[in-house]
């Protein structure tokens, strides 16, 4: 090969390194902003529904149960957050919206329609993406959950840990104790589901 052909090459090369390069950076710098604006927005909903003053807080946005979260869909421009979620243990955090069709659970932990928001058995979706449930699996019995919303405040204990049908809805049933229920996908697995239960930690 001539050294005149061998220094295209290398120029070619460098040229498209650099491209690529830069086309990551942007990339990874769109993302960035992104997930920052996601957290920001899930912060400034907990510092609601954990500030003594929520009630009037959350009056104030028209008088609706929650406060309006952006959508990342055009149907539904706002959606109304009616509390937040945490689990320490495995450094979680997210808002909890009502729903769990596609747009609820593309912005946060969805709540089942027919469920509490604050008593008895409070029943939760969500994805099981990094975003959101991938780590579920990682909880163990005796880790705390909280749970932040537009009627008070609750830490359960969880207790049960176990994989069920996609057809099993006995876990989300109402009950007389105060609980939460989280369930998320099984990764490869779609006729299964993952079920998180905990009891009020009195």
């Amino acid at each position: 090969m001539k050294e005149s052909t061998k220094k295209v090459l290398k120029i070619v090369i460098i040229s498209c390194s650099i491209l690529i390069i830069l086309g990551l950076s942007v990339f990874g710098i769109f993302k960035y902003i992104e997930y920052k604006k996601i957290q920001d927005n899930i912060n400034s909903v907990y510092d609601i529904y954990n500030d003594s003053n929520r009630n009037e807080i959350i009056t104030d946005f028209n008088n609706t149960v929650g406060t309006p979260v952006e959508s990342e869909t055009d149907e539904d421009k706002y959606l109304n957050a009616i509390g937040t979620l945490e689990i320490p243990s495995i450094n979680f955090k997210d808002i909890v919206v009502e729903g769990t069709d596609q747009a609820a659970l593309a912005q946060g932990i969805g709540l089942f329609e027919h469920s509490n928001i604050l008593e008895g058995n409070v029943c939760l979706a969500g994805h099981n993406t990094y975003r959101f449930l991938a780590n579920l699996k990682n909880v163990q019995e005796g880790d705390i959950i909280k749970y932040s919303s537009a009627l008070g405040n609750k830490e359960y204990k969880i207790t049960t840990i176990k994989q069920i049908q996609e057809t099993d809805w006995s876990m989300l049933e109402d009950t007389e104790d105060n609980r939460i229920t989280i369930i998320t996908c099984v990764r490869n697995r779609p006729e299964l589901r993952l079920c998180v239960q905990a009891i009020e930690n009195i």
